[in-house]
């Protein structure tokens, strides 16, 4: 039986420990928690129902922790507002070390420049930038209009 990720089909696919590998038939790879990949896989369906297939599992176990710790209602937004600020800067703190390997002066993410996109940009294959910059216009001189 042909397996499925939401409406990709699978080609391949290896678990080992607590994560899986997974080739697509279309060629792209993805790396999936075990938990996830199992809860996931199965039957060809679309976006929306692979969504709910991903989220769904994981609010019943933050709601069973939320009961276990006997958190109040009244807390549940700021549980809500903590979680997102800690993503958010989990996120924040992985692309700010992503960037580094273009812009080793970075110190936040406000620092990356439009040079830097255009660098990132200009390096994926077969990839168009749509830019203005070449490196003859540096210090504003020959400002496109």
């Amino acid at each position: 039986m042909t397996k499925y990720i939401g409406d990709k089909e699978i080609k391949n696919y290896k678990c080992e420990e607590n994560i899986c590998e997974i080739d697509y038939a279309d060629g792209k790879h993805e790396t999936l928690s075990k938990i996830m990949f199992d809860e996931i896989v199965g039957e060809k369906c679309d976006a929306t129902t692979l969504r709910d297939k991903r989220v769904r599992p994981v609010v019943a176990h933050v709601l069973g922790v939320m009961r276990m710790w006997g958190i109040k209602t009244g807390e549940v937004g700021y549980f809500s507002a903590l979680l997102n600020q800690s993503l958010e800067h989990n996120e924040s703190e992985a692309l700010k070390h992503l960037w580094k390997a273009i812009n080793s002066t970075l110190n936040t993410l406000d620092d990356v420049s439009l040079v830097d996109v255009d660098k990132v940009l200009k390096s994926i294959p077969s990839k168009e930038v749509v830019s203005p910059y070449k490196p003859e216009r540096i210090n504003g001189e020959d400002t496109p209009k």
